[in-house]
């Protein structure tokens, strides 16, 4: 099986482009209540001028970790950049864990 198999696979089995909308869906979530949630405590890293809903949401990639030394069980992740609306430079990530049977494990913001 080569990779390309791999991920053609995964897409199916994990419904991936539903996946990756929901997980785009809790970022636009996070944006949209920025000022009641742990964004608010990050506002002071935007660039002057802009705020959060200004940023466009860009997904980057998927990445499948299998034999982790640190997990049990093989895992994935779906990034996230939060991108300048005019330079296009991504400002900030968010990546977002999911088990093994595709729950929701873990979320990850910072800034590049």
């Amino acid at each position: 099986m080569d990779l390309k198999s791999i991920e053609q696979t995964f897409n199916l089995i994990y419904d991936f482009e539903k996946m990756k909308d929901s997980t785009q869906e809790i970022l636009e979530e996070l944006v949209r209540k920025c000022s009641t949630n742990f964004l608010k405590d990050k506002e002071r890293s935007l660039p002057k001028g802009l705020s959060y809903s200004d940023l466009r949401i860009q997904y980057r990639y998927a990445s499948i970790f299998v034999n982790n030394f640190d997990r049990e069980f093989p895992y994935f992740k779906i990034c996230f950049d939060l991108v300048h609306p005019k330079t296009g430079v991504q400002l900030f990530y968010y990546h977002v864990d999911y088990n093994i049977v595709g729950e929701f494990s873990d979320e990850y913001f910072g800034r590049y």
